[in-house]
């Protein structure tokens, strides 16, 4: 038996790539055919390798286990962090246990600070991921509305007056409207106006465009997995249209806590609400991280004045707000807390910190927020 060999990926293993990720998933869960749930990575017509690096362990010329890295460029208001997000990791069911994911991830890892990302994102098990790094951030608010609370909200709003068809990228005039409306919140991640169709239709997320009146007013993928909107004012009528077009009977809106006209919309409209983490997160560049993340909060909320000191991992910040303007410095001061990277993550990211006593006054939880289309 040869040794394991681990490398990188080249353009000629992408069909290998997709049949070992598509026997790894199915055999642990249902059927997968990854170049239809994610077109944008593994579709025959984009070479996988230049979309995503895909580390990999080979022994007699055959992949035993494989992790990927999607690079991503996410704006946040004026700045731009750069996010690695890391999906289609598997091993084969032969080889578990000997050691190639830690191997594999630790690769993965030090090639994301080289190639200095300010930010690790999956979505995982806790404590597996745990283990390198990873743990829940982000905020969301998720809110069910049913048939029912729409029949009573827009009751004398018929859903012949919204029109819902499938998006056409050949069409120009579609993709630069759904592209504009991708790019209007104060946080996003880039996508590329040649690849927005296959982001959009990630783990079988179909887009419809809608109309009303013959205009364009938005779009939709899947059950409501992303919704864009040029009028929230719509949105009610919009979800009624949406529920009858599908044949259900309640969908739910995953909101981050920065979009203030859908969480008002939504919670007087809504069967319920609840508060939660978006994904598996891993911060390299804390400074960066928190002063974008910082600055995002203080447009939609006012911040309260203060000063802390932090100590990560021995890495000592000082966050202060003046006047509600936040900034974060690297500076030698007296730590008032020193954290490990996990409880850092879990304080500053978590959502009970909006329900839990901390020193940071009103800062937290961070904002952060990624969009499952944009996912691996």
């Amino acid at each position: 038996m040869c040794a394991v060999t681990y490398t990188v990926a080249q353009p000629g293993d992408q069909a290998a790539l997709v049949d070992f990720a598509n026997y790894v998933f199915s055999q642990a869960h249902r059927p997968h055919d990854f170049k239809r749930l994610l077109p944008k990575v593994y579709g025959d017509h984009v070479c996988t390798t230049e979309i995503a690096t895909h580390y990999i362990a080979r022994q007699d010329g055959s992949l035993r286990a494989m992790a990927a890295m999607l690079p991503l460029r996410m704006h946040v208001l004026s700045d731009v962090l750069r996010l690695g997000f890391v999906g289609t990791v598997c091993v084969h069911p032969y080889a578990r246990g000997e050691g190639h994911m830690k191997r594999l991830m630790g690769d993965l890892l030090n090639n994301a600070r080289t190639q200095d990302l300010d930010l690790l994102v999956l979505g995982g098990q806790r404590q597996r991921y745990g283990y390198f790094g990873f743990q829940p951030g982000g905020t969301a608010l998720r809110y069910t509305v049913t048939a029912t609370n729409l029949r009573h909200a827009v009751a004398d709003a018929g859903v012949s007056e919204v029109d819902l068809s499938p998006f056409e990228s050949k069409d120009a005039s579609a993709l630069a409207f759904v592209q504009s409306l991708c790019q209007a919140q104060p946080l996003f991640v880039e996508r590329p106006k040649e690849r927005l169709a296959d982001i959009l239709r990630s783990w079988e997320g179909d887009c419809l465009l809608i109309r009303r009146g013959g205009q364009m007013i938005g779009y939709v993928c899947g059950a409501v997995q992303e919704l864009g909107l040029t009028d929230e004012s719509a949105l009610p009528l919009v979800l009624k249209a949406l529920l009858a077009k599908k044949g259900l009977r309640e969908v739910t809106l995953s909101v981050a806590p920065f979009e203030a006209q859908r969480i008002r919309a939504l919670r007087l409209l809504c069967e319920r609400a609840s508060l939660e983490t978006v994904e598996m997160i891993n911060v390299l560049n804390w400074p960066r991280v928190l002063s974008a993340l910082l600055a995002l909060k203080a447009s939609f909320m006012r911040l309260e004045d203060g000063c802390a000191a932090l100590s990560i991992d021995g890495e000592t910040l000082v966050l202060r707000v003046k006047d509600g303007v936040p900034s974060v410095s690297r500076e030698a001061a007296t730590p008032e807390l020193s954290l490990s990277h996990a409880a850092a993550t879990q304080l500053l990211f978590g959502p009970e910190s909006a329900v839990c006593g901390h020193p940071l006054h009103n800062w937290l939880p961070l904002p952060f927020f990624i969009r499952a289309a944009d996912g691996f």
